[in-house]
């Protein structure tokens, strides 16, 4: 359907709204007073006083009074919220004309008790919440050097997964909330940004990797500025999630913007940091004294070997030439390539506004080094919101905008092997002995080149260019009117379009790329645009005195479009025209790409509340997607959901519980995250085909994708049961919960009967569990004047397990990187085991000749040799064979644990984040390939623990247990001190003045022998805990200054 019909039945509903008659208004009353700390008996600022059942709410001035006019007669319940504090409600009843005045008290409560939730479409009290539902606000979330959301909320929420992609700045990041639900698909949840859906794909396009792989993407949510955040809400379960149906297999992250507020006058605020990173952790690699000992050592046996008449095939060593060309420095590599960076932030807002008109317009300007070469993001961003009420608050107008240009700088690195040229791969490998840069007899400096397949790591991060820029705006406009006393229509639209664009560089004066050709340059442009309309009704009424209801129904179109371009040079008489000049390179080709993809939405939502005592929640949503083949377009997706007071019972008055409750919820929901045409056949032109009953090629096009005209949603069903509690007044409150997430249909590629133009199509074939206990706690642990302590902990244990895959009855991942690994394969996924299962031989040790031993128990067909022996008979073998191979690890944990510390004495404010990850095995793919001394008999280094290892010289390098480490770790991951400065310099300027200082990636324990325990899944959830040459992360130290006028 056109995107016009879509904006003409916008404004078709828009009318009529505002064809409700207004009518003559009846005369209205109004409800004020102060709001003040039970315990201090100061004034309260930014209280939310709402009417409940009703839209009128407003928040406290710095003095904390309020008020709220255009009420009706009648009796109503004015509610008081705030992060950190009970809530306490009234009973007013309004007359004609009159103002009724009212004084509220509220007392300090763990935070984890947050009164009043962003869930979808809307707000709800957490009192009415009956799904599993984390919210984070801005005051709690994670600091220091944070470029984006995804670092703000890791480590805060029970069963929120966050492992960053490596130590770039800005790097992407792997999120699973409560699991991965798909083998195929992408796992990331649904990001909404003020209310309106957006689609986090990557807004850069993709680089080169010669050979392997290239860079890996920048977070998208890089466009935000994390200072623009009010609070971050997850929606963990189906029952909260079912209302954005099949896009939240995987959960939601509802992000919520600062708005302008009245209260206090106009407000200035600026805050500024400096950080300084470096390294946290380095490879032990062999120096120039340890390379030079074992080069000459091999020179010694060749000669013993070459005076005896030994042939070289025999022993190997090396011949007297290889110690000639060693060099006399003694480089470290790592060193070479990496650096102390700096990182610069400065954020600039203004807000203010009357009662009826806010606003809020800010400015962030960062640049982050990176502690690699030639890497590094600078990003300028600017946002503007803005509302106004008008009609006596029945009319509401909001619109906010985001814009951000970002310029990304990337190093020649990558996760998986294969690139020759990688950075980090020639660190490990590059002679010590050897200078960054040499002179010649002209007295010119060079870069040391290396030979065929080492590179010097200097001349790579210097010389080959690798750059990228994305303009994005996103931005969305509402109009939301009160059509009858409890019945609100809303009209929503939102539009994200974003422009990227990337160039690469290979010089010729490099040997990378003088083997491309004579020097490579590409110039890549990728656009992309989405475009929502959300249409909305809301029904919220309090029924007499026990009854509440609230009903949400509404329409979303959803639209994205995305066109990639490519050009490309070979062969460059010089190197002066870097990318710039495609027109002077002796070959030129092009290439481009489109896609859309539409999704069209009816959903309803209805929450009855019993005496605010029991809650039931009902969620219909009826999706259809273009991605689908015809009769499987549109699917329901519903979820069911309550909740019991227990606390509010007569038989629960005088115990040790302040609060309690118990909440059942079941939902079902989908994951359409596969490409646009997935269901269709896709032909490619080319002139390298060949028919199936012929070798000769030919000239048209060729069938690259086999058509499945039964594709459907790949669909999760969720079950939820959760007791959330509060102790002595809640100064303790938590949630326990344990949840089954069943995922169907999985996407999996299934051979097709031959010929074929294909051997596989993509079909829903596979079946997948999740499983999991959460637990939260927060607490108040000490609440005086001039000292408050709060603590939070966060705690997760999932387990998954495959249990269907179709025909297959298993599939492989987890590819090995490496010389030598081509082929070779880390992980199985197997029915009845979980994704993430290392598979292979198992080491049993290292025999006196130095050859490594597996283990050998197999007595089967495949082992018996032909003169009737078994393999197994005489014990371990030296070469390991696939009949032997068994489950050898799991990259899962057994659990996660975040631990954050909030402690604000006098002037001081000290906050801390421990994280912990306990149980879980990773694959130490870098100590595999270079732990061998072999490595120097083709003039590459190797880790320095291989001198104390007794596998022999020659032995290759072999997958097996050998290399499954455990990866469990504690990690103080943030801590910072703030200090409330009291100069007369400033306080007769500014509202107040803050000082502050903080540490990030402070100290990791784990026995782990590798960078770092945490590491990234490079092919998705099936591929996880697989440790290759990362960028490293960084430990990094900050200093600020915060100041509000």
């Amino acid at each position: 359907m056109p995107l016009v019909r879509h904006v003409v039945a916008a404004l078709v509903a828009g009318s009529l709204l505002w064809s409700v008659p207004l009518g003559a208004q009846d005369s209205t009353g109004a409800v004020t007073g102060q709001v003040v700390d039970g315990t201090t008996q100061q004034p309260l600022a930014n209280v939310e006083v709402a009417i409940a059942g009703t839209p009128h709410r407003m928040l406290s001035r710095n003095d904390g009074s309020f008020l709220i006019s255009g009420l009706a007669p009648g009796i109503y319940r004015v509610r008081a919220t705030r992060i950190g504090y009970g809530s306490q409600v009234q009973s007013v009843t309004v007359t004609a004309g009159g103002t009724v005045t009212l004084q509220l008290s509220l007392l300090p409560a763990a935070a984890i008790l947050e009164p009043v939730v962003v869930t979808g479409y809307g707000t709800q009290r957490r009192e009415a919440i009956t799904g599993s539902v984390s919210t984070v606000s801005a005051s709690a979330a994670n600091v220091g050097v944070v470029a984006n959301v995804d670092q703000m909320i890791q480590g805060r929420a029970a069963g929120v997964d966050i492992i960053q992609n490596n130590g770039e700045p800005g790097a992407g990041a792997q999120i699973l909330i409560r699991g991965g639900s798909s083998i195929s698909n992408s796992n990331d949840p649904l990001y909404v940004v003020d209310g309106v859906p957006i689609n986090n794909v990557p807004t850069e396009p993709p680089s080169f990797g010669v050979g392997g792989t290239p860079p890996l993407p920048r977070n998208p949510l890089n466009l935000l500025n994390p200072s623009d955040i009010a609070s971050i809400t997850i929606l963990k379960d189906a029952s909260a999630t079912a209302i954005y149906g099949s896009r939240a297999a995987n959960g939601v992250i509802l992000i919520e913007t600062k708005k302008g507020a009245a209260a206090g006058g106009p407000t200035v605020e600026y805050d500024s940091y400096v950080a300084a990173a470096s390294p946290a952790a380095r490879l032990e690699l062999a120096d120039t004294a340890q390379f030079r000992s074992i080069i000459r050592g091999q020179v010694a046996i060749w000669r013993q070997d070459s005076s005896a008449g030994v042939p070289d095939s025999l022993r190997g060593g090396l011949k007297p030439s290889a110690y000639a060309a060693l060099g006399t420095s003694n480089t470290d590599w790592e060193r070479a390539v990496t650096r102390t960076s700096v990182t610069h932030n400065h954020d600039l807002s203004f807000s203010g506004g009357t009662e009826d008109t806010r606003y809020r317009a800010s400015l962030n300007y960062m640049k982050d080094q990176g502690v690699a070469l030639s890497s590094g993001l600078e990003r300028i961003q600017g946002r503007l919101a803005a509302t106004h009420r008008a009609l006596d608050n029945r009319l509401r107008l909001g619109v906010n905008v985001t814009t951000s240009h970002i310029n990304n700088q990337y190093l020649t690195f990558e996760n998986t092997g294969g690139f020759e040229g990688g950075v980090f791969q020639n660190v490990a490998i590059f002679d010590p002995t050897q200078p960054v840069t040499q002179t010649d007899a002209t007295g010119t400096n060079y870069y040391e080149p290396g030979g065929t397949s080492v590179r010097n790591p200097v001349a790579l991060a210097n010389q080959i260019i690798d750059v990228g820029q994305t303009t994005r705006t996103m931005g969305n406009a509402s109009a939301e009117l009160d059509l009858v006393p409890g019945l609100t229509g809303q009209v929503t639209v939102g539009l994200d379009r974003s422009s990227g664009g990337r160039q690469v560089y290979y010089p010729n004066k490099n040997p990378v790329g003088a083997a491309l050709g004579g020097g490579l340059a590409r110039q890549y442009d990728l656009a992309n645009a989405t475009t929502t309309l959300q249409t909305l009704l809301t029904f919220r009424r309090q029924l007499g005195e026990v009854h509440n209801l609230d009903v949400v129904g509404g329409y979303e179109y959803n639209k994205y479009t995305s066109n990639l371009f490519m050009a490309e040079g070979k062969g460059y008489f010089t190197d002066a025209f870097s990318f710039d000049n495609l027109g002077a390179a002796v070959t030129r080709t092009d290439s481009s790409a489109a896609e859309e993809s539409r999704l069209v939405s009816f959903f309803s939502r209805a929450n009855y509340g019993f005496k605010d005592k029991f809650f039931v929640t009902g969620v219909l949503r009826y999706d259809g997607s273009t991605k689908f083949a015809a009769g499987h377009k549109w699917a329901l997706f519903p979820g069911l959901s309550g909740s019991w007071h227990i606390s509010q019972e007569e038989f629960m008055r005088g115990t040790t519980f302040s609060d309690l409750r118990l909440r059942l919820g079941w939902g079902r929901q989908g994951n359409p995250n596969i490409p646009p045409y997935s269901s269709l056949p896709l032909l490619s032109g080319g002139s390298g085909g060949t028919y199936a009953w012929g070798d000769a090629p030919q000239t048209g096009v060729v069938p690259t994708r086999n058509a499945n005209p039964n594709l459907k949603w790949e669909q999760t069903t969720q079950y939820d049961v959760a007791v959330d509690f509060g102790l002595l007044n809640n100064r303790l409150a938590g949630s326990l919960e344990y949840y089954v997430k069943n995922t169907s249909d999985l996407l999996l590629d299934v051979a097709v009967p031959q010929p074929a133009g294909v051997e596989t199509r993509l079909e829903n074939v596979g079946k997948l569990r999740n499983r999991g206990v959460e637990l939260s706690l927060d607490a108040l642990l000490v609440a005086r004047p001039g000292l408050t302590w709060r603590a939070g902990l966060v705690f997760a244990a999932e387990r998954n397990k495959v249990l269907d895959l179709g025909p297959h009855s298993f599939l492989t991942s987890g590819g090995v990187s490496g010389q030598g690994q081509s082929g070779q394969v880390s992980e199985r996924i197997m029915p009845g085991f979980p994704l993430g299962t290392f598979y292979g031989p198992v080491f049993v040790g290292v025999d006196t000749a130095g050859k490594q031993l597996f283990k050998c128990t197999s007595l089967g067909p495949a082992d018996t040799l032909a003169n009737g022996t078994q393999v197994c008979a005489n014990g371990p073998l030296t070469t390991p064979r696939a009949s032997n191979y068994e489950v050898i690890g799991n990259a899962n944990p057994d659990f996660t644990i975040g631990l954050h510390n909030q402690i604000n004495w006098g002037k001081f404010a000290i906050s801390f984040l421990l994280r912990a990850a306990v149980g879980q095995d990773v694959f130490n793919n870098t100590a595999l390939v270079y732990s061998t001394k072999g490595n120097a008999l083709q003039g590459k280094n190797f880790l320095a623990s291989a001198f104390t290892d007794p596998t022999g010289i020659h032995e290759p390098a072999i997958y097996s247990s050998r290399w499954i480490e455990d990866g469990s770790f504690v990690r103080l991951q943030n801590i910072t001190v703030e200090y409330a400065l009291d100069l007369p310099l400033l306080t007769r300027s500014a509202r107040s003045a803050r000082l502050y200082a903080s540490a990030d990636n402070v100290f990791v324990l784990t026995g782990y022998s590798g960078l770092d325990p945490e590491v990234y899944a490079s092919s998705g959830l099936a591929s996880r805990g697989i440790d290759y040459l990362s960028y490293p992360r960084p430990r990094t130290v900050t200093g600020g200054l915060r100041l509000v006028f």
